[in-house]
């Protein structure tokens, strides 16, 4: 039921106009968010995170405005594979396109690190189109017949499919050794072998993967947001790549980059709150005193001693 209620609404979605699926797309997703009590409890727990001082009332319109660009952001998901190009190009204004030109005359492919906000499907299929196949970590989605549409789906876009799992560092790796992109996202920590580490003022856990494979390959770190604009249209922004350079402390290297990353992500999410689309609890109940747990010891296990 559920790969033919997405393969429904995908075929109603993509035959539509995008202003006019816009309008459908508020009006359904308007009515459903009251009955989404889990995931309308922890978007608005997780805005409060990043906005403590902000009033309730205002808080509850802040996670509504949130859910709302969540749900255009599925109608585009349903609507880029089948836009012409010339059209994708029209969605998408890029800045600092300069740094990711400079991360990628590296030689050694680039880690492309992002929250989850705005339309990766698009800025990634405008990467592709320029500098050839890209690679994206993915959630696993059930059933597996409907996860296997979606990677169809994407692979139209130039887009190669990693699904999330403790040995997609491999495939991860295999891209970067032939010179290509990996667009990861690193605000959950969805295998639960993260580290602790402090997040807009109190401890959360974070994948470090990322960190440890630009540790063994040498490839640059590109902090990336996508932002939607006033017009529906999207603006990809890429920060300054930073190379990392191995020291005799590995935990330090591990625990500075991931700040330096983590500090970037909140300077766009606060920016941005209503952008910001984690529909799961970032931060635990009680706080946590964080631990040394760097590197966990499954992250190590997919990038190899």
């Amino acid at each position: 039921m559920t790969y033919l209620g997405f393969r429904l609404i995908e075929a109603v979605i993509a035959r539509l106009p995008r202003r006019v699926a816009y309008a459908i797309g508020v009006i359904v997703s308007t009515l459903a968010f009251p009955l989404l009590a889990r995931q309308r409890k922890a978007l608005e727990s997780n805005l409060h995170h990043v906005l403590p001082d902000m009033p309730a009332p205002e808080l509850r319109k802040l996670a509504w405005r949130n859910w709302l660009n969540y749900c255009k952001a599925w109608i585009d998901f349903f609507k880029i594979p089948r836009m012409e190009k010339g059209r994708l190009s029209a969605l998408l204004t890029p800045i600092g396109v300069e740094h990711l030109d400079t991360a990628m005359a590296a030689g050694r492919g680039v880690i492309v690190v992002a929250p989850h906000m705005g339309s990766w499907e698009l800025a990634a299929a405008s990467w592709a189109a320029t500098f050839g196949e890209i690679g994206i970590m993915v959630e696993q989605i059930e059933p597996r017949r409907l996860f296997d549409h979606v990677y169809r789906l994407r692979s139209r876009l130039g887009i190669r499919v990693i699904p999330l799992s403790r040995t997609g560092a491999r495939d991860i790796m295999r891209l970067l050794k032939d010179h290509r992109m990996v667009v990861l996202a690193m605000d959950r920590d969805i295998l639960n072998t993260g580290a602790w580490f402090r997040f807009f003022g109190r401890s959360a856990k974070f994948p470090t993967g990322p960190v440890e494979i630009a540790l063994k390959t040498g490839a640059p770190i590109l902090p990336a947001f996508c932002i939607r604009d006033r017009h529906d249209a999207y603006v990809a922004v890429g920060e300054a790549p930073f190379f990392l350079t191995p020291s005799e402390d590995h935990e330090a290297d591990v625990r500075g980059a991931m700040e330096r990353i983590l500090a970037t992500f909140e300077r766009y999410i606060k920016r941005y709150p209503d952008q910001w689309h984690v529909l799961e609890p970032i931060w635990p109940e009680k706080p946590v005193v964080p631990a040394v747990t760097i590197p966990s010891p499954p992250a190590q296990a997919a990038v190899g001693d």
